[in-house]
């Protein structure tokens, strides 16, 4: 009887200190928010899953914008604390602005005749600051070919753009 006891106490100890499983993360969206002279506004939405059964936080995001198959942008890292409640989906959004590497860039992709592809690639740091894990994730989409020609023309200096003021009828 005293080994039974001594077997289940073991059995559950070692199942209650069971290593925890990192969460899944699942790519959603990456809007592009903005763009300007300085960088690319982008929301970056992706799905984690905790299966475990205690509380974690999704502590930090990195970023890293490929743009036309050939221009990066800057690497980003936004620190944003979210939890992550046990075994229930939660749709983390993250803004993130990622600046021009090369402004001439800029001027390339300006030149192009159609929307600008863009991959992005980062990780997701989940966990506390002694014990934490990094979850890669991938997102693709377009800049709207609009957008670039914009942000290209207000790169340049002393360009300015006339403003159609109204005419009054009497």
């Amino acid at each position: 009887m005293k080994l039974a006891a001594l077997g289940i106490g073991l059995v559950l100890t070692l199942t209650a200190c069971s290593k925890p499983e990192p969460p899944t993360i699942v790519p959603k969206e990456a809007r592009v928010a903005a763009v300007s002279p300085m960088g690319i506004d982008i929301v970056v939405k992706v799905e984690a899953t905790n299966p475990n059964s205690v509380t974690l936080s999704a502590q930090s995001f990195t970023g890293k914008a490929k743009l036309d198959g050939k221009y990066d942008l800057a690497t980003v890292s936004v620190t944003k604390p979210i939890v992550l409640p046990p075994k229930t989906p939660t749709m983390l959004e993250v803004p993130m602005t990622m600046p021009w590497s090369d402004a001439t860039a800029l001027a390339a992709l300006a030149s192009a005749q159609k929307p600008v592809p863009y991959v992005i690639d980062g990780m997701v740091t989940v966990g506390g600051e002694s014990l934490n894990v990094s979850i890669p994730y991938s997102l693709s989409g377009t800049i709207a070919r609009e957008q670039i020609i914009a942000a290209a023309m207000k790169s340049i200096p002393g360009l300015s753009f006339p403003v159609p003021v109204p005419t009054q009828h009497p």
